[in-house]
C-alpha cells in the first residue's frame, strides 16, 4: 500500500514515531511522511533523504489524501483522521500509551499489519563532522521548554561541575529559551541554537549524555548514545526512552501528586537528590558502550493476500510469558477428540459452572483446560481437585486472548471448543455439533441463549450469518456470533492464527475473520438450534466501559479495512460504511454518557462516511 504517516507535536513525539515509519517500510508500504508540528522545517532536515521515506511534508496543502491507500497516524495530533475517509486512517490512541511507551504504541500499528519483528530504533539524519564531540565529551540537556518548567531539574551544574573535575568534556547543548536565568551554562561548552542534524552529529560522536526528559533525550536514542534521563512530572512509561542503554531515573512521587506537566500537583522532579544521579551518572561513564543494531527481518513484498498471511504469522510471534503452572487429572493413554479451553479470571463459581457444563456433554471424549489468567479470588482453591478429564493452568494476568491462547498451544484434541467462563453448554451441545460437521465442513458455530442482568432471556442471533456463501461478509459487517458456540478442527489454527493478544476488546470478531477467511465460506455449519447460554456479567474477562469498548471495535475495523484494502473502489466504499456505523453506534454511546461534544463529533464522522440521514439524527440527538 502506499501509507502517508504523520508525526505531530515535539521533537521527542516526531522522533518517537520514526520507529513506525521503519516498520511499515519493512512490511513493504510506501511510506511518505507529513510532519505535524510547528517545529516542522526544523525537522524536516532528520529525515529528508531518509531511504525508508520517499517524500516529507510540513503542510496538509502539500499531499492529497486521494494519492493515499491509507493513513497512519502516530500518537500525537491525529489531524490525518480527520482529512482521510473514516475507517482509512490507523491511528494511536491516548489509552495506547497507559500500558506501553509512545514509540511501542506507535509501532503497535505496524503490529496490525503484521509486523512481527523487534522495535525498530528511532532515526536521524545527521550532519557530516563530529562538532568537536568525542568518547570524553557529555552532551548535556538540562533546560526543557519553558511552559513545561517543572519537567527541569535544578542541580545539573553541580553535575557539571564534577564531569570536569574527572577531566570530562562537557558539552550544555538547547535552544536560547533552554538557558538559565544566571547563564551558569557559559562555564562550559555551551553549544545554543545548534540545528538538528548539527545536534544529532555530535550525538553520535560523544560518549555520553544527560537530561531531562525532553526530546534531545530521544534524539540521543536515535543517535545510539548511553546516557541518562530524569523523569519527575512526566510520565516514565509514556515516554521510556527506546534504547537499551539510555537510562532512566524516576522521581518519587506522593500522595496528591501526578505523572502530568499539567497537572495542578505534578510530581517534584527536585526530588531526586544530587548524590543520587551522580552515582547513576558515574554507572553511565563506567559502561560506554553504545545501543547495539537491532535484528531487523528482511524487507517484504505487500500485497492484500501476503499482508493477511503476515497478520497471521504474527500471532504465533506472540510470547508466552514465564511461570505458567501446569496441573493435569488425564486418565493415562486418554486421547480426546475435543479439547475444550475456558479462560477466567476473577469467577472462580463461573468457571465452575462452565467447566461442569463441558464435562457432563453427552460426547464423553473430551478433555477441559482451564486456563487462569491470574486470579486473585479462591480460583485456585476452587480447583484444587480437579476432575478427571481437566487440566488446570495458571499464567500471569495478560487478558483473555493471552489466556485463550495458553489453551490452544496445550490442546490435544482433534477438535478445539472455546467457552467462556461466564457462560455454559446444554448436554448435547458438542454431540450435536460434530454430527453436523460431519466429513463435510472443519468448523461450526451455533444459536445462544442471552441471559440479561434482570433475568430476562433472549435467543440470538435472529439472522444466521453465511446465507449464500457470504460467511466472512456476514461477520465483517456485524459479529452476531459468541466465542462460546466455536468448534473448529485443531490443524485450522495453521491457517487462522492465535488470538491477538494486544487487543483488550474486539478479540473474538478478529479472530472469528481469520476462521471465515480460512474455512473459504463454505466449510462451516451453523446450527440454528441455541445450544449456549450466555449470562451477561459486570466483570467480564474483557469488561470495558461501552464508549472504550466500541473505540477499540473501530481501531479494529480500521485495521481489518488495511489488512483487505485492494485499491477496489466498492471495496473502499464498503469499508467506510463499516467506519460510518460504528461512529453511530459511538455517537449514541457518548450521548448516554453525557459527552455530547464527543457524540456529536462521532455523528459528523458518521455523515462523513455517507451515513448522511441518520449521521445528521444522531447529531441532533447529541445537542
Amino acid at each position: 500500500m502506499k501509507l502517508l504517516v504523520e508525526i505531530s507535536q515535539g521533537l521527542g513525539n516526531c522522533v518517537q514515531g520514526t520507529p513506525l515509519c521503519h516498520a511499515l517500510w519493512l512490511m513493504g508500504h510506501e511510506v511518505d511522511l507529513y510532519i505535524n508540528s510547528p517545529l516542522a522545517d526544523k525537522l524536516r532536515p532528520l529525515w529528508q533523504g531518509w531511504q525508508v521515506l520517499n517524500r516529507v511534508f510540513t503542510r496538509h496543502d502539500q499531499f492529497r489524501t486521494a494519492d493515499y491507500d491509507f493513513g497512519v497516524s502516530a500518537y500525537g495530533r491525529r489531524q490525518l483522521v480527520r482529512l482521510f475517509a473514516p475507517g482509512l486512517c490507523l491511528k494511536a490512541e491516548k489509552r495506547h500509551v497507559k500500558r506501553q511507551s509512545e514509540t511501542e504504541a506507535n509501532v503497535e500499528l505496524a503490529r496490525w499489519l503484521g509486523y512481527a519483528g523487534p522495535t525498530p530504533a528511532a532515526h536521524a539524519e545527521a550532519a557530516p563532522g563530529d562538532y568537536g564531540c568525542g568518547p570524553k565529551t557529555v552532551i548535556v540537556h538540562a533546560g526543557c521548554d519553558p511552559q513545561n518548567a517543572v519537567k527541569r531539574w535544578p542541580h545539573w551544574r553541580e553535575i557539571c561541575n564534577r564531569l570536569r573535575a574527572q577531566g570530562r568534556h562537557v558539552v550544555v547543548v538547547g535552544t536560547n529559551a533552554d538557558r538559565a536565568a544566571d547563564g551558569w551554562e557559559d562555564a562550559f561548552d555551551a553549544r545554543f541554537g545548534m540545528t538538528l542534524p548539527e545536534l544529532t552529529a555530535a550525538l553520535k560522536h560523544a560518549g555520553a549524555y544527560l537530561g531531562n526528559d525532553s526530546g534531545v533525550g530521544h534524539l540521543a536514542c536515535a543517535a545510539g548514545l548511553p546516557g541518562l534521563m530524569l523523569y519527575g512530572p512526566s510520565n516514565p512509561v509514556k515516554n521510556a526512552p527506546n534504547s537499551r542503554v539510555m537510562r532512566a531515573l524516576v522521581a518519587p512521587a506522593v500522595e496528591g501528586e501526578e505523572r502530568d506537566v499539567k497537572a495542578a500537583k505534578p510530581v517534584d522532579i527536585a526530588r531526586l537528590g544530587v548524590d543520587e544521579v551522580w552515582s547513576r551518572v558515574q554507572a553511565v561513564l563506567c559502561d560506554p558502550a553504545r545501543d547495539p543494531p537491532r535484528k531487523l527481518p528482511p524487507r517484504l513484498n505487500d500485497g492484500p493476500d501476503l499482508r493477511w498471511q503476515y497478520y497471521v504469522a504474527s500471532t504465533f510471534a506472540q510470547p508466552e510469558p514465564a511461570g505458567i503452572e501446569v496441573r493435569a487429572n488425564v486418565p493415562h493413554n486418554f486421547r480426546p477428540r475435543v479439547s475444550v479451553v475456558i479462560p477466567t479470571f476473577n469467577r472462580a463459581q463461573n468457571a465452575l459452572r462452565a467447566m461442569n457444563s463441558a464435562l457432563a456433554q453427552t460426547e464423553t471424549s473430551l478433555e477441559v483446560l482451564v486456563v487462569d489468567d491470574g486470579s486473585s479470588d479462591e480460583t485456585p482453591q476452587a480447583f484444587a481437585r480437579l476432575p478427571e478429564r481437566v487440566t488446570y493452568i495458571r499464567k500471569p494476568n495478560g487478558g483473555a486472548s493471552s489466556a485463550r491462547n495458553a489453551g490452544l498451544r496445550r490442546a490435544c484434541g482433534e477438535w478445539i471448543a472455546l467457552l467462556d467462563s461466564d457462560d455454559e453448554w446444554l448436554p448435547e451441545k458438542i454431540a450435536r455439533q460434530l454430527a453436523a460437521l460431519g466429513q463435510d465442513y472443519v468448523a461450526s458455530a451455533c444459536r445462544h441463549v442471552h441471559i440479561n442482568a434482570d433475568g430476562t432471556r433472549e435467543i440470538k442471533p435472529e439472522r444466521l450469518p453465511g446465507a449464500h456463501h457470504h460467511l466472512f461478509t456476514d461477520l465483517y459487517g456485524n459479529l452476531s456470533l459468541k466465542t462460546s458456540t466455536l468448534v473448529f478442527r485443531r490443524h485450522l489454527l495453521e491457517k487462522v492464527g492465535l488470538f491477538h493478544e494486544r487487543f483488550p476488546i474486539s478479540n473474538d470478531w478478529d479472530f472469528f475473520l481469520r476462521l471465515a477467511r480460512a474455512v473459504n465460506n463454505s466449510g462451516m455449519v451453523i446450527l440454528p438450534q441455541p445450544l449456549v447460554i450466555v449470562h451477561r456479567s459486570d466483570n467480564s474477562i474483557s469488561k470495558t466501559g461501552r464508549a472504550n469498548a466500541l473505540e477499540e471495535a473501530y481501531s479494529r475495523i480500521c485495521m481489518v479495512n488495511a489488512l483487505l484494502h485492494n485499491a477496489d473502489g466498492e471495496t473502499t466504499k464498503r469499508h467506510v460504511r463499516r467506519a460510518g456505523r460504528k461512529h453511530l453506534e459511538l455517537s449514541r454511546a457518548c450521548s448516554k454518557q453525557g459527552d455530547k461534544d464527543r457524540a456529536a463529533a462521532h455523528a459528523r464522522e458518521a455523515m462523513r462516511a455517507g451515513l448522511h440521514a441518520a449521521g445528521i439524527w444522531r447529531w441532533l440527538k447529541a445537542l
